[in-house]
C-alpha cells in the first residue's frame, strides 16, 4: 500500500554579521512592583517581525569582550519580542537569552517575560565534556550559538531554548537544553514576534564605557510559509 508524505514548506531569513554596542544603564527587565526597562540596543533597530503562528526557529553566534573588560549584569543574545495591533507597549512579552556576566564569571542566561520577568542561568560551556567550572581566562572572549525553537510534546507547544555546542569547524556536536518556555505559543492568533539581537549594560558603576559584542554569523530565523499554517 503506498502512503501520502506530507510535507511542508519554510522560509529561512538571514541577517548578515555585524557589531552591537550598548551604553551603561541599558537593559530588558520587568520587575514588580513597578520595575518596567526595555530600552536596549538591538540589531535591526527596527526589528524583523513575523506571525508567531509561522515561527519555527531563530539562531545566532556571537561573542561579548574578554572577561576582564566586563562588568556585573554585562550581557548579549537573541530577542524574541512578542507583540500584537493594540496592545500596551508596556504589557508586550519577551524572551531573551544570550551569555550574561554575573558575579565574575560568563553563564548563559535566558530570561522569559509574560506578565513579569522570571530568570535562569546555566554554566557556559564550550565543548561536550567541558568542565562548567572552569574559569575562562581574562583574554578570553565569552562566545556562544544560542537557537530558540518551537517544538511539541504529547502536552503541548512550547518554546524551547538550547546552547548549540561545534567543533572548531563550526559542525553542530551538540544542542544542549537550558530552558522550557510554555507560555510563548498558548495564543498566537494575532500576535507577532521580532526577532533581532540584542546587546545590554545594566551597570553604570565603572563609566560610560560602551559594551560592544559581535555576531560574527549574524542570525537566521525560520519561519513556516503562512499558507502551510493549519494544515
Amino acid at each position: 500500500m503506498a502512503h501520502a508524505t506530507t510535507t511542508t514548506t519554510t522560509t529561512t531569513t538571514t541577517v548578515p554579521p555585524f557589531n552591537l554596542s550598548s551604553p551603561p544603564g541599558t537593559d530588558i527587565w520587568r520587575k514588580p512592583p513597578s520595575h518596567n526597562a526595555f530600552n536596549a540596543p538591538t540589531h535591526p533597530a527596527t526589528l524583523p517581525t513575523f506571525p508567531l503562528k509561522t515561527f519555527q526557529r531563530a539562531r545566532l553566534t556571537f561573542a561579548l569582550p574578554p572577561t576582564s573588560k566586563l562588568r556585573q549584569y554585562d550581557q548579549a543574545g537573541l530577542l524574541l519580542h512578542f507583540t500584537k495591533p493594540g496592545l500596551d507597549p508596556l504589557k508586550t512579552k519577551w524572551v531573551k537569552t544570550g551569555i550574561e556576566f554575573y558575579y565574575g564569571a560568563p553563564y548563559v542566561s535566558t530570561v522569559g517575560c509574560d506578565a513579569w520577568a522570571d530568570w535562569s542561568v546555566a554554566p557556559l560551556q564550550t565543548t561536550p565534556g567541558s568542565s562548567p567550572a572552569s574559569p575562562l581566562g581574562n583574554g578570553t572572549r565569552p562566545t556562544a550559538t544560542i537557537e530558540a525553537r518551537r517544538e511539541s510534546d504529547a502536552l503541548g507547544t512550547s518554546l524551547w531554548v538550547y546552547q548549540v555546542l561545534r567543533d572548531a569547524q563550526g559542525a553542530e556536536l551538540e544542542k544542549r537544553p537550558l530552558r522550557e518556555v510554555t507560555w510563548v505559543f498558548a495564543e498566537e492568533e494575532g500576535w507577532s514576534v521580532g526577532v533581532g539581537g540584542y546587546v545590554c549594560r545594566p551597570t553604570e558603576e565603572g563609566g560610560d564605557g560602551l559594551l560592544e559584542a559581535e555576531f560574527k554569523e549574524g542570525f537566521e530565523v525560520e519561519v513556516l510559509d503562512e499558507k502551510e499554517v493549519g494544515k
